[in-house]
């Protein structure tokens, strides 16, 4: 079969850090496609942060990168409302150049838009939620409006639902997806971005030298679980550690605060806010350990990040990170909420770090989640598609 035209539709792409993994898997993927030889094009917005927007994204890596600006990167951030200007009247103009799209995240307006259009001119999309297609967390009525209007039948419209772990699976079944059209297909990663992390950098910056780091990496929110975080480091009890929690706040930072100071270790943690780039990398190598205990996350990307970095990870057994912890070693799998096995389990990683392997885990988390691998995976699931479109490959 000939090269396919992939469009990808994703509300942020690449360097939009504070949107959690989502911008990197998509990334990752667009670029593992191109450099198997397919014509990829990307429809995003400049979504970054509230008060600065996306640059530097257009024609990288051999990926077409379509950037369409918000009406307001503040709505976006603080509401998901993203309101690309152009986005749409170019979707209307340019679907049918396309075999096949790929569309990414649930409730927003540049996935809506571009089911519509796709569905108008019959090229198939496949729909990657990324563990959004459950009304869950923050802004839970906005997004029953959004699905009951502009976002009616973007779930249903998908020739293939991608989740990217069993757990995800069983969120989309509960939802009333037909099993036939869902993919098991896990997220992307680029290796690339993963040779020779610079080593202490991070350490000496935030003058860290000498103390063990217990690292939370990822969104301050309450599913995160940074309750049970603060609450087992303190029943640690050990005046050598020093809990580093980084990332940007969306509703649970002052709460972590208050509660780090009713606990007494307030002077051991030290919040950095969000981490951009090539700092991430360095917090996640010279991290001792790396706990991630958040609840109904599929995948977990910064759980593979950490491994790749050479750190050992603990997560919650509710989610799609323990079952990337089981298929790959490397650290390990608590119960949901439970603060002395989470407290017990960081004991255990600083007390011997090398039981966990985590070379081991590095060389089966490159062989498995390689963007490239990941991109040949989804060939397939392309081309079955494309094969009994109404309109096939020219």
């Amino acid at each position: 079969m000939p090269a396919l035209r992939v469009l990808q539709v994703t509300p942020y792409y690449a360097e939009a850090w504070a949107y959690g993994g989502v911008p990197r898997a998509a990334t990752a993927l667009a670029r593992g496609l191109a450099r198997r030889g397919h014509k990829v094009t990307v429809c995003t917005t400049d979504a970054a942060e509230p008060a600065a927007r996306a640059r530097g994204l257009a024609g990288a890596d051999g990926v077409d990168v379509r950037v369409f600006p918000n009406v307001s990167n503040a709505l976006a951030y603080h509401l998901q409302l993203f309101l690309p200007r152009g986005m749409d009247a170019w979707l209307a103009a340019h679907a049918r150049d396309f075999d096949v799209a790929h569309l990414h995240a649930c409730h927003n307006a540049p996935t809506a838009v571009a089911a519509r259009r796709l569905r108008a001119v019959g090229v198939p999309y496949v729909l990657s939620p990324h563990g959004t297609a459950p009304r869950i967390e923050r802004r839970r009525r906005l997004k029953w409006v959004f699905d009951h209007t502009v976002g009616r039948g973007v779930l249903e419209g998908a020739a293939r639902l991608l989740a990217v772990s069993d757990a995800e699976r069983r969120q989309l079944l509960g939802l009333g997806a037909p099993a036939s059209v869902i993919e098991v297909v896990p997220n992307p990663v680029e290796l690339a971005d993963f040779i020779a992390i610079p080593r202490e950098r991070f350490r000496a910056a935030r003058r860290l030298a000498g103390r063990r780091i217990v690292l939370f990496l990822g969104k301050l929110t309450p599913r995160k679980r940074l309750d049970v975080v603060v609450d087992a480091f303190a029943a640690l009890d050990d005046r050598t550690a020093t809990l580093v929690i980084a990332g940007n706040d969306l509703g649970s930072g002052a709460e972590t605060r208050r509660r780090a100071q009713r606990l007494g270790v307030h002077e051991r943690v030290v919040f950095t806010g969000l981490l951009r780039g090539a700092e991430r990398l360095e917090a996640l190598a010279d991290a001792d350990v790396v706990v991630y205990p958040a609840r109904d996350e599929v995948f977990g990307l910064v759980a593979v990040e950490a491994l790749l970095a050479g750190t050992p990870v603990i997560v919650a057994d509710d989610s799609g990170c323990a079952e990337v912890i089981a298929a790959t070693g490397g650290g390990r799998i608590v119960a949901q909420g439970d603060v002395a096995a989470l407290a017990a389990a960081v004991r255990d990683v600083l007390a011997a770090p090398a039981r966990y392997q985590v070379a081991e885990a590095d060389r089966r988390i490159r062989a498995w989640l390689a963007s490239d691998a990941i991109a040949a995976r989804l060939e397939t699931v392309y081309e079955a598609l494309v094969a009994v479109a109404p309109f096939a490959v020219r």
